[in-house]
């Protein structure tokens, strides 16, 4: 009988346990497609995780002289939005640079910030300009900018490179500033002239040529021959002798008078009008053959007329 019993209470439990079991998993089965259908929602100023912007720039790293311009097109994509957004524009640039921000197309003012449209399919433009200071002029080597944009949580940047390499330039004059010149055929004639270095490096052995439009028999001379070393900025006097050739006919001459380093990297020159005039000794006696040429004209009419 007590086995009886206990059978009776044991098949009552179970069939008790497997009724709320059942009635328990049903819940959980309705309750679960609910929860994975409804989306986890967002507040009000919380970003999407899909919204973003991307800055591409099809030439990111340019190279040019010290002393030039640095001008980068970065296209800006704003995706996973669903309204439009003002984004703030900043270019950072290094010491010795100022930088600008225009839109590529249509307008030339600046501007610090730019709205974007999602539902764009293709990207925006902007031109970022990295200019040199003119009154320091950076020396060669690699200069980091970078160009970043955000509106709120939403950032992005992309680092561009400006490569500025050395400038060889000289220049050439007359210490006076005149491109005139006299000289006496057959005689040593002294004029200096300056040598600049105007570029961004030294520059080294710099050797001198000269070429005239006279006949041959001019001698053109240098002193130094060849300036072995020219620093950045530095100017070196060079002392030069023009002989015209001693039969020279007086008139102008022009003299082109060049200089250029060994390494052909650099180059200067002037046209000089050089004009020749006799020398004293050849007025004179160009003197003393007009009056005795008038002297013989006087005695001839002289012996003439008594008769």
């Amino acid at each position: 009988m007590r086995r009886f019993k206990f059978t009776y209470w044991l098949t009552c439990v179970a069939l008790l346990s497997a009724m709320f079991g059942g009635l328990l998993l049903h819940s959980i089965a309705q309750a679960l497609p609910e929860t994975l259908a409804k989306p986890a929602s967002i507040a009000p100023n919380q970003t999407s995780p899909t919204e973003k912007i991307t800055l591409t720039c099809q030439y990111p790293s340019i190279s040019t002289y010290a002393g030039s311009y640095f001008s980068y097109t970065v296209d800006l994509q704003y995706i996973g939005g669903k309204e439009p957004r003002v984004f703030d524009l900043q270019a950072k640039v290094p010491d010795g640079f100022t930088s600008s921000i225009t839109p590529s197309y249509g307008s030339s003012s600046q501007i610090a910030a730019i709205r974007l449209d999602p539902s764009k399919t293709y990207p925006d433009s902007i031109t970022v300009t990295a200019t040199p200071l003119s009154w320091q002029a950076a020396q060669p080597g690699e200069y980091p900018i970078t160009v970043a944009v955000s509106s709120g949580d939403i950032k992005a940047s992309i680092n561009l490179k400006a490569i500025v390499t050395a400038k060889y330039d000289l220049q050439l004059k007359t210490s006076t500033g005149l491109l005139n010149t006299n000289a006496t055929s057959g005689d040593d004639n002294y004029l200096t002239i300056s040598v600049i270095n105007t570029g961004t490096a030294d520059l080294e052995k710099i050797g001198f040529s000269s070429k005239t439009s006279a006949p041959s028999g001019w001698s053109i001379t240098f002193d130094p021959k060849e300036i072995d070393i020219l620093s950045v900025g530095d100017t070196r006097d060079v002392q030069v002798d023009i002989k015209p050739a001693k039969k020279s006919i007086s008139g102008d001459y022009m003299v082109t008078i060049s200089a250029q380093p060994q390494a052909k990297n650099a180059f200067g020159s002037f046209d000089l009008r050089v004009t020749v005039l006799t020398p004293t000794i050849w007025g004179w006696v160009g003197v003393a053959i007009v009056v005795l040429v008038i002297a013989g004209l006087a005695y001839m009419f002289m012996r003439l007329g008594r008769r």
